[in-house]
């Protein structure tokens, strides 16, 4: 008798560990690799994504949660993979950069936001559109377009 409530405290504390282990491995990257997912799963995980990134400007936290390893990157001053861009983003985070959200939105696989980012020290903000690829629920590839206000711009209503 005294065996088996060994036994069973022994799996019971095994499950235990391999429950944290995967509860821990969800908390680090939940959406990768890629599960099936639809619109509505999709638009979730974005918002996820632009809470965390956006907001609480905390890069690494919202790219280890949505891109896999081998993230796609089409910026030409960063590398593909997510650790580039995790290096990339850190420093301009730290230097003290603000985004104000316009607008976003997600369908068929993709999703794209529309921001102001203001960072200190700049005389003008910059007009920054991202867009992402998703692959079920994993964010795997990125393009984005950034635009600034010339000082002989004519057009008063330009970048937002």
């Amino acid at each position: 008798m005294h065996f088996f409530t060994l036994l069973t405290f022994g799996l019971g504390t095994l499950a235990l560990d391999v429950s944290a282990a995967s509860s821990l491995r969800a908390q680090t990257q939940p959406n990768c690799p890629p599960q099936h997912g639809k619109s509505k799963q999709q638009q979730v995980i974005f918002e996820d994504f632009v809470q965390t990134f956006y907001k609480e400007l905390n890069a690494e936290k919202a790219l280890l949660n949505h891109m896999p390893e081998d993230y796609i990157q089409h910026n030409p001053n960063v590398l593909s993979g997510r650790q580039n861009a995790i290096d990339f983003a850190g420093p301009l985070f730290a230097s003290g950069v603000n985004f104000t959200i316009l607008r976003y939105a997600v369908e068929n696989d993709f999703a794209f936001i529309h921001t102001r980012m203001d960072i200190n020290g700049a005389a003008e903000p910059i007009a920054v559109v991202d867009i992402w690829r998703f692959e079920g629920t994993c964010m795997v590839e990125h393009w984005d377009v950034f635009q600034t206000k010339d000082a002989n711009s004519t057009n008063p209503l330009a970048l937002f």
